[in-house]
């Protein structure tokens, strides 16, 4: 009777375990993008880019999360010898499609952005973006997350056009509080 009552216990408890994304719980993490571009045949023609985005969000309901990311990018053109800055806020929302209980989750996020460019004379930007792809729970607090990602930027700093990047991040996410 006591391993039958054990059993129940460990079972009961490993879905309480995996429970990550239940309403109530608050989300805290980031994620870091770098690329390294050449263009041309020139040596010369080199960027390089670095991303560092923050994020916090809470789960309003089972699954469904929304906060703010903010983004940090440092792009460096060799070709010119030009360096910029940008800053970005932008609300996200985030849904998790399994249960759970699953120790590797599928999501799509997608937020709307809004912040300043450039090197010394800053000028306006927006932006949209969605993402998607694995969240791996490593704990039962902690997940590693792999997504492919669009975003299309505009305002003054783009002119009439918009500039569009695909690409791959990695992030980490702490999952506190709830149940």
């Amino acid at each position: 009777m006591k391993k039958v009552l054990f059993a129940a216990f460990l079972l009961v408890s490993s879905n309480a375990i995996f429970a990550q994304i239940n309403k109530g719980q608050w989300l805290v993490g980031g994620q870091v993008n770098f690329t390294s571009s050449k263009y041309g045949d020139v040596d010369d023609s080199k960027n390089t880019r670095f991303e560092i985005s923050p994020n916090a969000g809470y789960f309003f309901i089972d699954k469904l999360a929304g906060g703010l990311r903010l983004s940090y990018i440092s792009d460096k053109d060799k070709t010119d010898d030009d360096a910029s800055t940008q800053f970005t806020a932008a609300p996200f929302v985030r849904y998790y499609f399994l249960d759970a209980a699953q120790k590797v989750n599928i999501f799509a996020d997608a937020s709307y952005g809004f912040g300043s460019t450039g090197a010394k004379d800053k000028e306006s930007l927006n932006f949209w973006a969605i993402q998607a792809g694995p969240a791996v729970f490593l704990t039962p607090n902690t997940a590693l997350e792999l997504t492919l990602g669009y975003k299309s930027f505009g305002g003054d700093a783009y002119g009439d056009d918009r500039w569009k990047q695909f690409g791959v991040n990695i992030g980490f996410q702490i999952h506190l509080g709830g149940k």
